[in-house]
C-alpha cells in the first residue's frame, strides 16, 4: 500500500499528541490519516475504473477525472 502525505502527516500528529497529551492533536491526526486513507481507496479505485474504460470512451474517463477531483476536495473540505 502506497502512503501518501496525509497519512503520514497523521501518524505524526498522533504520536506528538500522544506523547504531549493533546487528545486535540492526536484527533487531528485520526482524521488527516482518515483522509489519506480515503485518497488511496480512490486512487485505486479510479485506476480500476479507468482500465474497465480501456475500451476508448474519453468522455466517460473525463467523467471519472472529474469525480475523482470532486471527491479529493470534499476529503480536503472535511479535514479543515
Amino acid at each position: 500500500m502506497a502512503i501518501n502525505q496525509d497519512h503520514i502527516k497523521g501518524r505524526a500528529k498522533i504520536a506528538a499528541g500522544a506523547v504531549t497529551g493533546n487528545k486535540e492533536l492526536e484527533n487531528e491526526g485520526r482524521i488527516d490519516r482518515l483522509a489519506g486513507d480515503a485518497k488511496h481507496q480512490l486512487d485505486k479505485a479510479t485506476a480500476k475504473f479507468k482500465e474497465l474504460l480501456d475500451s476508448g470512451s474519453s468522455q466517460a474517463s473525463g467523467w471519472v477525472d472529474q469525480a475523482r477531483t470532486s471527491v479529493e476536495g470534499l476529503i480536503d473540505k472535511v479535514k479543515k
